[in-house]
């Protein structure tokens, strides 16, 4: 963060892209899962081994953040590192009001969160006028830019209302027109010069939209595809321009292609080097929009996600897969039971909308797994093998005597880490809590594998 005396010195541009991640706050120490599974890792990165799986709505406890990482503890006691995309932070002293005001300093730094220990989004130039959407107790404001870009920046360097600054050298150009690369590869990157991180490559004859013109000469661009970034203006040309094939240029035809791997990183650009967005599985279809000149493809999949892939592990057509493999059907049995949380309860349900124990049992296996089960826990007790509670693997079925006689009156689907899903009773919802508490300890009868 910049010094109150701040020396003028080289100039920066006011915009930059849209934050992506939820802003969170440098005070804050709660957040929620927004993602509807989400690995917990035993380090700050995708290149940390996975120790556990957090869900939609979940609670944790922030302890630290990196890079966009946050180590949480969750509400069993597990601690990891999460994807700081993915969770929703709280502070419990923001205001909400929005106002107006305007940037005093020469040059100031918009963060992805409220202190800077967070990483810079973009600068602002002197005059900025902005609208401060939330205020944290530590003096940081929540501030939303004239193109929309969000973030967090020091509040004694805002000044409440429109003041009337004369322009800087910081300004751009807001003035929209089209250009042409005209270079074979050219890097568009998150803010106006070489610093800044690569997003991805534009190839030759590639047509944008100039949205701004910086003062060092980098223009702000859009793609045909909707993203945004900066490019050096030496490398365009005003206007659309016919520019022959090359070898570096992209393939613009769309086509179906199929995941032949079992898990196959999606990455923000063609190459390993980028950072990975998400895990696509085997027999995953996508679209393939792009084919970069080392093999790589632009790929859509079916809820929109855009990113690159490896050539080497798609088949050019759609193509039918085995059966899944039992581990797959245990996490989709295990994601499955998390979407029913807080349904309630209801005698004889089993489902969409409410259930009873073994009716929660019925309609997640047999909509996950494939596999239909008897309808009554105690009929569900001979299914699959038994297993032993130390034995105990997430997907199991657990069986309890909730009235004290030993019978089989209640089941429920382990999850790990100790805990499992169930239908409770009249009165409650689909809930999750721990196998180990001493209610569900002495009603312990026994174990179920299925899967």
């Amino acid at each position: 963060m910049l010094n109150r005396k701040i020396a003028i010195g080289v100039s920066v541009p006011v915009m930059a892209l849209a934050l992506s991640a939820t802003a969170s706050f440098a005070n804050s120490n709660e957040g929620t899962v927004t993602a509807d599974a989400l690995n917990v890792r035993s380090g700050p990165s995708t290149s940390y081994g996975i120790t556990t799986k957090l869900y939609k709505g979940d609670k944790v406890e922030i302890l630290e953040t990196s890079n966009g990482w946050h180590k949480i503890k969750a509400s069993n006691g597990k601690i990891g590192w999460v994807s700081g995309d993915y969770i929703k932070v709280y502070s419990g002293s923001t205001s909400q009001t929005s106002y107006k005001a305007t940037v005093t300093a020469t040059s100031l730094n918009v963060r992805s969160g409220a202190g800077t220990s967070y990483s810079v989004i973009t600068k602002l130039s002197k005059g900025t006028v902005v609208d401060v959407i939330e205020s944290a107790s530590n003096g940081w404001k929540k501030i939303k830019t004239s193109n929309g870009t969000t973030g967090w920046v020091s509040g004694d360097y805002l000044t409440t209302g429109s003041a009337g600054n004369s322009s800087t050298d910081n300004s751009t150009s807001q003035t929209s027109y089209k250009a042409t690369v005209n270079t074979d590869s050219l890097n568009m990157r998150k803010g106006a010069g070489t610093s800044y991180s690569v997003i991805t490559k534009l190839s030759k004859g590639t047509v944008v939209d100039v949205l701004e013109s910086a003062s060092n000469g980098w223009k702000k661009v859009k793609t045909s595809n909707g993203t945004t970034g900066w490019v050096s203006g030496s490398y365009l040309t005003t206007g659309v321009v016919e520019y022959p094939s090359t070898d570096n240029s992209t393939s613009q035809t769309s086509y179906k292609a199929t995941v032949n791997t079992d898990s196959l990183n999606m990455r923000k650009g063609a190459g390993t080097s980028y950072s990975v967005i998400t895990k696509l599985s085997k027999g995953t279809v996508v679209d393939v929009l792009e084919s970069a000149s080392n093999g790589w493809k632009k790929i859509k999949t079916s809820n929109g996600t855009i990113g690159w892939v490896s050539g080497s592990y798609l088949a050019n057509s759609v193509v039918e897969q085995p059966s899944t493999p039992s581990t797959n059907k245990v996490q989709a049995v295990i994601d499955l039971a998390h979407k029913q949380l807080g349904k309630p309860y209801v005698w004889g349900a089993e489902g969409p909308n409410s259930f009873d124990c073994s009716g929660l049992i019925y309609y997640v296996y047999k909509n996950a797994a494939g596999i239909t089960l008897p309808r009554t826990s105690s009929a569900q007790y001979s299914a699959g093998v038994a297993v032993s509670r130390s034995n105990l693997k997430a997907g199991d079925l657990i069986f309890s005597s909730t009235d004290g006689t030993g019978n089989i009156t209640h089941v429920a689907i382990y999850v790990g880490d100790g805990q499992m899903i169930h239908a409770p009773r009249n009165g409650k919802n689909v809930e999750k809590v721990s196998i180990n508490n001493s209610y569900w300890n002495k009603a312990y009868v026994g174990a179920r594998r299925v899967l």
